[in-house]
């Protein structure tokens, strides 16, 4: 009370809190809970030691807490608008995304644009079972699909992003985004290991297969004929990452065909 006393006697003005929003719900008062305490426990007891070093993972400002929107849904879909402000997707572009987040998921559905479908192996209310590295799909039947957080599941990624080559058409384009770790030189894999705890020690979760490191990861897509863009804090702008909670080193990875 005396220091907001003493800074209004002087003219000193306090800082304006930017305010937080969330393009999915679109909330403009929004606010965003924390990644829940039972990954950093995990990692702790089984010794992963790259809790928190994740590119894209904000500890701190995770979900929405009015739609339960996670940070990197909320940068796909300011992204997804950005593209529709632009009219880069034409109403009926067809779009697939796989194992669909529920908020992104809902808030596509109820957009009057897409030809919008949904694949997982293991998920039950999706429109598609795919196995992503052999998928029934025609060749370059896709003008946009969504993969995230999906290849550090799958057996053979590099079948998989061939796959969604195949499947997407000439000029057509996805966000393909997979669980990077800050300053790891190699990508860690390693098939001997079976176990749920040897799955939580290498790679943070129990049913991952592969921790990527950056390089490798851009390089493999890379290899299968993809374009990609590394939009970033510089792409986005600060005021908005800070607005939508994300962890300024966030990189949304944009492939085009």
């Amino acid at each position: 009370m005396l220091i907001r006393l003493i800074r209004s006697l002087f003219g000193v003005r306090q800082p304006v809190r930017q305010p937080l929003w969330c393009p999915v719900c679109g909330s403009e008062q929004a606010s965003f809970a924390q990644l829940p305490e039972l990954y950093r426990d995990k990692s702790r007891l089984h010794g992963f030691v790259h809790f928190g070093k994740g590119e894209m993972i904000s500890l701190e400002t995770y979900t929405c807490t009015h739609c339960g929107a996670s940070d990197r849904e909320r940068i796909y879909a300011l992204w997804i608008d950005q593209q529709i402000e632009k009219k880069l997707f034409p109403k009926g572009t067809r779009a697939i995304h796989f194992a669909p987040e529920s908020a992104l998921s809902k808030k596509l559905k109820g957009m009057d644009l897409f030809d919008y479908k949904t694949a997982d192996l293991l998920m039950v209310d999706v429109d598609y079972k795919v196995n992503m590295m052999d998928m029934p799909f025609d060749d370059e039947h896709f003008d946009f699909f969504i993969c995230s957080h999906v290849l550090e599941h799958v057996e053979r990624d590099d079948q998989a992003i061939k796959e969604l080559y195949r499947i997407t058409r000439p000029g057509g384009c996805g966000i393909l985004v997979a669980p990077i770790i800050l300053g790891l030189e190699k990508t860690v894999e390693d098939p001997s290991v079976k176990d749920e705890a040897g799955h939580w020690r290498l790679y943070g979760q129990n049913d991952h297969v592969r921790l990527y490191a950056h390089d490798d990861y851009v390089n493999k897509i890379r290899r299968h004929g993809f374009r990609v863009e590394e939009l970033g804090e510089r792409y986005f702008g600060e005021e908005v990452f800070r607005s939508l909670g994300l962890k300024p080193t966030s990189i949304l990875y944009v492939v085009r065909k």
